[in-house]
């Protein structure tokens, strides 16, 4: 009897541990609800409150979960929920704001008028080239102002090396987002924006010169809005300048050879009132002659930055605990045309490294990414995709990059070719051994190494990047080469 009594009484402590364990990830599942969840950096919340839509195209798609400040006080972060159609149309490259009441100019009106008797709310949208989907747990950058409300879609990305400069003109004559920039009747670029001065004396358009086409644009360039212009007088002969104008105004731009200096972004001139009276200059002489062709320029060098990563784990039982990793990775312009950062997620997703209670996920919070680029600024990087096989490799957009920044040409980059095995000198190394050479693994310059191996150093066969020095699985140490034939095609360079 005695036997049997205690025999019940183990039973029931094991079914009460198995109904507490029950419990537990019954209330963790209750606070995960489904759908895709991901991080949105602003650098203002614009009065957004947890509960607030996330809407595709005015379709309400997901939710608000919580809204704070990073650790440095510098943005608002805002935890979406996206439901099956939000997660079916949110892409590495959607573009995400907050919609509020604005102003935006005499041209493009007031915008965000029906939150001004509702919640102010996320909205975002995704361009007819798609990325890739974007995957749980991105940490994107929000944009500050919404995109064109005539035809988002219609305005070309920003290209590495575009010249981003604003016009300052008396009067606004019909420009809108779109319209496009010429000189010598070949366009240019575009206008992103048109808005009204604070104090309503000037009109600021924003223009989009191409890269290819910037060393046009100089201190002593002269621009005006184009609209027909008539010359000449009633009883002579007279002309109609652009008269094309009458279907669609544009920016027109004119300059001379070897006049001004090339101008940097951000620059700020003022447009003619009227079209200028000069004449084009006449074909030279030299332009005959077959132009020389010009000696291949070297490659650029191998563009490594350092990374820096920071975030708590939170607990429900216990005190939060800090998450700190460093490690480096490689500069690259992808398909879009951004700054981003090819590195392993063992060392910018706390996720990846980190284990929550009874097997759970981890809740990570306040995470902040920040680039180290040599000889230059430091970058806040957003995580916008991680391999979905759960492979160590990630990828990371910069913000705010300057235009000249030095990248690592395509060439170098090899996402087919097989890493080799190197996990095995590695060890030897770790035991004494012998030394990887040089051309083995790199580093960045200033980048502490953590013993003889480093998280995001490349692998390099033939000069060429073939792996990255990561974690051979999760919420392990053991190290493994991480080949680059998961990255999709819109993420990896332009050849």
């Amino acid at each position: 009897m005695q036997r049997t009594r205690y025999l019940i009484g183990v039973l029931t402590l094991a079914l009460a541990i198995a109904g507490a364990v029950g419990l537990w990830r019954l209330l963790d599942n209750g606070q995960q609800r489904p759908g895709l969840r991901a991080r949105v950096e602003f650098r203002d919340a614009r009065s957004l409150r947890a509960g607030a839509d996330v809407r595709y195209r005015g379709v309400t798609v997901g939710s608000v979960l919580d809204v704070r400040i990073t650790a440095d006080g510098s943005m608002a972060v805002v935890d979406l929920l996206l439901d099956e159609q939000g997660s079916a149309h949110a892409c590495v490259n959607s573009s995400f704001w907050i919609v509020s009441p604005r102003f935006s100019g005499l041209a493009s009106g007031a915008t965000g008028l029906d939150t001004l008797v509702r919640d102010a709310y996320v909205a975002f949208i995704t361009p007819a080239e798609r990325g890739s989907p974007l995957l749980p747990g991105s940490l994107l950058g929000g944009s500050e102002r919404p995109p064109s409300t005539l035809d988002p879609e219609s305005l070309e990305p920003l290209e590495h090396g575009d010249l981003l400069m604003s016009l300052l003109v008396p009067e606004n004559h019909g420009l809108k987002p779109g319209s496009p920039v010429l000189f010598r009747g070949t366009t240019t670029g575009d206008v992103r924006s048109v808005e009204l001065s604070e104090d309503g004396t000037y009109v600021e358009v924003r223009l989009r010169i191409s890269r290819r086409y910037r060393q046009t644009v100089t201190d002593k360039s002269t621009f005006w809005v184009a609209r027909p212009y008539v010359s000449g007088s009633v009883f002579g002969a007279f002309t109609v300048s652009d008269v094309n104008a009458l279907l669609l105004p544009f920016v027109n731009y004119s300059g001379h050879p070897g006049e001004g200096v090339p101008v940097e972004d951000g620059w700020r001139t003022t447009a003619r009132a009227s079209r200028p009276e000069e004449q084009v200059s006449e074909v030279n002489a030299h332009a005959l002659q077959a132009p020389r062709k010009p000696a291949t320029a070297p490659h650029d060098p191998l563009q490594l930055v350092r990374i820096v990563y920071a975030a708590v784990s939170r607990h429900t039982i216990g005190s939060d605990g800090a998450v700190h990793h460093e490690g480096s990775g490689v500069l690259y312009v992808d398909g879009s045309g951004r700054a981003a950062v090819l590195t392993t997620r063992s060392i910018a997703d706390g996720s990846f490294t980190e284990a929550g209670w009874f097997g759970s996920a981890p809740d990570i919070a306040q995470e902040q990414i920040h680039v180290l680029v040599p000889g230059g600024p430091v970058l806040r990087g957003h995580r916008v995709w991680v391999a979905p096989d759960g492979r160590d490799l990630a990828v990371l957009v910069l913000d705010d990059a300057p235009p000249d920044l030095l990248v690592t040409p395509a060439a170098l980059l090899d996402f087919d070719a097989p890493p080799p095995d190197l996990v095995a000198k590695v060890r030897a190394v770790r035991e004494g051994g012998s030394e990887l050479a040089p051309a083995e693994l790199h580093l960045p310059d200033k980048v502490p190494e953590r013993g003889p191996w480093h998280g995001g150093a490349v692998q390099l066969e033939d000069g060429r990047v073939v792996a990255l020095f990561g974690c051979r699985a999760r919420r392990t140490s053991a190290p493994a080469a991480v080949g680059l034939d998961a990255l999709p095609a819109d993420l990896r360079p332009r050849p």
